[in-house]
Parts: structure tokens; C-alpha cells; sequence
């Protein structure tokens, strides 16, 4: 492998697989790339002011982000980043976003726009193999009705969507997108996905404050619509209480 290296980067080419990659920091905060031949030509160019943002141009693979403005994260867009990066050591920080709120996120963000083809076609791939284990199951208990309708497993996916915890994990999005509500085409799939994240949580939370505050907020935006835009700030907020709220109850349970 030929490596290049300066000031918080480095790029590597591997002449066995014909792979151009990268990298930005290390440890807790950490980003990796495929990048293309000429961005490796031009990267250590003297003339060039900023080099990471050069790489920026390329195709965002992984992100472990954690500088203190709020819970780390992880972010990983590619599946197959240690096959494509087997040089680069990643730390994950904090909380790994789920593969759903990753999908989201790549079709809201511009940036992304070079990973919806890979995301897509995994995303089809999913719901495909969900659909014929489905399938097999309907085909099984038709076969023996006394059959349990859910594993264990299944039961545990099923309450973990239900947990209202999970609804912290819109936080880095809802605070740096700037693409939520288009006016011709409405809300983004993202607060879709919050919206329906939030009836969840509600109906295993009914007594929570918060969470029926929120969503009082959401269900506004079907008779006004851009209401959720408008009191995007609010609902923020209250994602940061229940995020106190966890923290809170995680320290008393230590």
C-alpha cells in the first residue's frame, strides 16, 4: 500500500485492489473515505490550503464524532468500511446510529448524495430477506397455529422500537439539518420516521410529559402544515429533557 500523510489526514492507494481511501482525525472523532485518483494526486500538493477539505469530496464511508456538543455517535454509511479501509483503526463513539436513521440521513444531506446508490440497494436487500422470513413464518404457523407468533428476538425488536430512548438519536440530525420541510413536497423522510418513532414511544410511555408534548406538536402538522418546522426548537428541547432523563435515571440505577 502507498501511503500519504500530513496534518490530520492521510491517504492510502492500494495497488492490489485498485483503491483509493482516506481518512480525517483518529479516535473518538474520525472519518473515512474513497476517495479517487486525482484527489490522492493533488493531496499533498503544497499549493493547496486545505487538504481535508479535498477529501471531503469523496464518498463518506464512516464518522465517530464526539466534541463535546452533545452525546457522541457513529455513523457508519458503508457497511463494508474495514474491507474498503483495512489500514485505518476505528474507535466508535458513543451510540451507533441504526441502520434506518443512516438511510435517512443520506437521502436528506447533499453531502451523502454519493452513498444513496450502496444504501438503497442494502435497504432492498433488508426489507427482501424481512419479507420472505415473513413470509415463512405466516407459512409456519398456517402449518402449526399452536406455533408462538414472535421469538424472543422478535419481541425484543419489537420493545426496543417502542423505547422512547431511541428518540434521542434524531438529535444530531433534527439540530444541523437545514432540508427538514420543503414546501412543495412537505416534511422529510426523517421526521416521518421521527413522527412514527414518537406514536411508538407514546403508547408505552402514555404518562410522560415530554413525549405527549412532542407529539401534540407533531400531530398539529397534518392541519398545518411547516407547524413541526416552526416549533423545531421546541421539540429539540424536549429531546434534550428526555435525554436528561436518561442520563438521570442511568446514574441512579449505578
Amino acid at each position: 500500500m502507498i501511503f500519504k500523510t500530513g496534518n490530520g489526514w492521510r491517504c492510502c492507494y492500494d495497488p492490489e485492489t485498485g483503491l483509493y481511501t482516506a481518512e480525517v482525525g483518529g479516535g473518538p472523532n474520525h472519518d473515512l473515505f474513497e476517495i479517487t485518483k486525482e484527489i490522492f494526486d493533488r493531496v499533498d500538493d503544497p499549493d493547496l490550503e486545505w487538504p481535508t477539505r479535498l477529501i471531503h469530496e469523496g464518498r463518506h464511508l464512516y464518522m465517530a464524532v464526539d466534541d463535546r456538543c452533545g452525546p457522541p455517535y457513529t455513523v457508519i454509511l458503508d457497511s463494508d468500511y474495514q474491507k474498503l479501509c483495512p489500514w485505518a483503526k476505528t474507535m466508535t463513539s458513543g451510540r451507533v446510529w441504526d441502520e434506518d436513521l443512516t438511510d435517512a440521513a443520506v437521502e436528506v444531506f447533499a453531502s451523502e448524495a454519493a452513498n444513496r446508490p450502496q444504501r438503497r440497494a442494502k435497504r432492498a436487500a433488508r426489507e427482501k430477506k424481512k419479507a420472505e422470513e415473513a413470509a415463512a413464518q405466516a407459512k409456519q404457523k398456517a402449518a402449526d397455529p399452536e406455533a408462538p407468533a414472535q421469538s424472543a428476538a422478535e419481541r425484543s425488536a419489537a420493545a426496543e422500537t417502542r423505547d422512547y430512548r431511541r428518540l434521542t438519536r434524531y438529535l444530531p440530525v433534527l439540530e444541523t439539518d437545514e432540508t427538514l420541510y420543503d414546501a412543495d413536497n412537505g416534511c422529510s423522510e426523517v421526521l416521518f420516521r421521527f413522527a412514527e418513532d414518537l406514536d411508538l414511544a407514546c403508547e408505552s410511555e402514555p404518562d410522560n410529559e415530554v413525549l405527549q408534548r412532542l407529539k401534540r406538536i407533531v400531530d398539529r402538522e397534518e392541519t398545518e402544515p411547516g407547524f413541526i418546522v416552526q416549533h423545531l426548537q421546541e421539540i429539540i428541547g424536549g429531546l434534550k429533557a428526555l435525554r436528561r432523563e436518561i442520563t438521570a435515571e442511568t446514574e441512579r440505577k449505578v
